[in-house]
């Protein structure tokens, strides 16, 4: 058989089952956020996800962002997978032992800057360096397209997650945030040892120069575009703790999480997406990368604009009184979002021609304007104000790299008028969401008319990768009931 057409069914695999943890993973959000909100204060919230914040860009540095560097590293390792992957966890395991140990040496300076403990900084060290194994397996199996790994582990994560921090965060009578931040970890605590001693096991911890040579060449350069990834997600969260309270940065936080779950589906589909992109342009198939990113992008419009619809009255039936803001920060938050997915289509072909630089630069830019936007309009507006920003700039980063693009590839790899005119049909449906957020005949009136839309302009492709869907399911029952009855 072709190997693209193989390849194209490993990549429908993983796609399938990715949905499927992401629909479960939404699941068990609804269900949990109502219960946790309500027996944690929103000071407990915005503290928790202050840590965890921090955490993520801490893990950018003391890791050197060599995560980034897998799909390349093993796109040229020449069957020396397990090998790559045990030089990057060392390396990046004794940077972070490394970054530890100058942090104590300053500890004091650092923590009065930051605003935790030395405990809590420990922590979250120790969480850091422990998961470094989780991010690496996980990333190497997207890339091999190994389904069935990620989705038992996509499937199992997210509600272990939050039935551990539920459980902890019950139990514990006072640091309620400390139950919110272990419990989110914990699965990938323990997956992250099981893990680190399967990759150095198999890879007999070996330690090649040139790979973490080559790998640290294509992770470093992107350290400034994680940083400034991580600032342009979360700093609003920071910058809202820090100029308005914790209280407010516990509601944006709610409303972030909620949006988040676009995200979170997203990047279940772009994770085997980017690598099958990348698979595509080596080998100079890129017909289908054109008709497939519209399709894509579609997918995620229609689930922004359903997200933001249902959320104003999920706040309101289920969490707490105390969170009803948030109703009016969901809309913006998830068009911010939905240009963070397409500039990852774009940042794709950046990344696959090595123009590290240039991300590099696009994303510090997009990050001061939003840092800047920030500190003016948080400090006029109040913290609503953040979830404009952040759109706003998220909008100009998808631009940038758009032009970043061009310089590099000249085919037509996306149909640029739709992306554009989808974007304009969001924008809009976000404002006027925002302004009836009381009105449900309105809100949900133009959630039908948009799937109208998107059923005249892309119905034959929604059909098309039905069927697909439906065949692949068809495929796992039918070899499932021969395991049956052969066994």
């Amino acid at each position: 058989m072709d190997n693209r057409v193989v390849d194209g069914k490993k990549t429908m695999n993983s796609i399938v089952l990715n949905l499927v943890s992401s629909v479960i993973t939404i699941l068990v959000t609804f269900l949990i956020i109502p219960i946790l909100t309500n027996i944690m204060s929103t000071a407990d919230v915005g503290i928790a996800t202050s840590f965890v914040t921090l955490k993520n860009i801490l893990a950018i540095i003391v890791l050197l962002s060599i995560e980034k560097s897998i799909d390349r590293i093993i796109l040229d390792s020449k069957d020396r997978d397990y090998e790559s992957l045990s030089s990057i966890l060392i390396i990046s395991t004794i940077s972070s032992l490394l970054f530890y140990f100058v942090y104590l040496l300053f500890s004091k300076f650092i923590n009065n800057i930051l605003g935790f403990s030395t405990p809590m900084m420990t922590l979250m060290f120790a969480l850091v360096t422990i998961i470094n194994g989780t991010n690496i397996y996980i990333t190497y199996c997207n890339y091999k397209n190994k389904y069935k790994i990620t989705f038992i582990y996509n499937i199992l994560s997210s509600p272990i997650a939050q039935i551990m921090s539920l459980v902890l965060v019950y139990l514990l009578t006072t640091h309620k945030y400390l139950g919110r931040i272990i419990g989110l970890d914990f699965f990938p605590i323990i997956m992250g040892i099981i893990f680190s001693i399967l990759i150095l096991y198999r890879g007999k911890c070996c330690y090649d120069k040139k790979i973490v040579a080559s790998a640290l060449a294509i992770s470093i350069p992107l350290i400034p575009h994680m940083l400034s990834q991580v600032l342009l997600s979360n700093c609003d969260l920071l910058m809202i703790k820090n100029m308005v309270g914790a209280s407010e940065a516990g509601i944006y936080s709610i409303a972030y999480t909620l949006s988040n779950i676009l995200y979170l589906i997203m990047l279940q589909l772009q994770r085997p997406w980017s690598p099958w992109v990348y698979r595509r342009i080596k080998n100079n198939e890129i017909d289908s990368i054109n008709k497939n990113s519209s399709l894509l992008i579609t997918f995620a419009a229609l689930l922004a604009v359903g997200l933001f619809t249902v959320a104003p009255d999920a706040i309101t039936l289920f969490l707490n009184s105390n969170y009803l803001p948030a109703r009016y920060i969901v809309a913006p938050i998830c068009v911010g979002i939905f240009f963070q997915i397409m500039y990852i289509l774009f940042y794709d072909i950046e990344y696959y021609y090595k123009k590290n630089k240039s991300i590099a630069v696009f994303s510090i830019i997009t990050a001061i304007i939003n840092l800047i936007l920030n500190y003016i309009f948080i400090k006029t507006y109040g913290y609503y104000a953040a979830a404009y920003t952040t759109l706003v700039s998220y909008l100009i980063l998808t631009i940038l790299h758009y032009c970043g693009v061009k310089k590099v590839e000249n085919r037509k790899l996306y149909n640029i008028k739709y992306f554009v005119g989808l974007s304009i049909v969001v924008i809009l449906l976000s404002l006027i969401n925002v302004q009836f957020v009381d009105n449900i005949i309105i809100r949900y009136s133009l959630l039908f008319i948009f799937g109208i839309f998107v059923l005249i302009f892309k119905g034959k492709d929604l059909l098309s990768f039905l069927e697909s869907f439906i065949k692949t399911i068809r495929k796992w029952s039918y070899e499932e009931k021969n395991n049956i009855y052969t066994s």
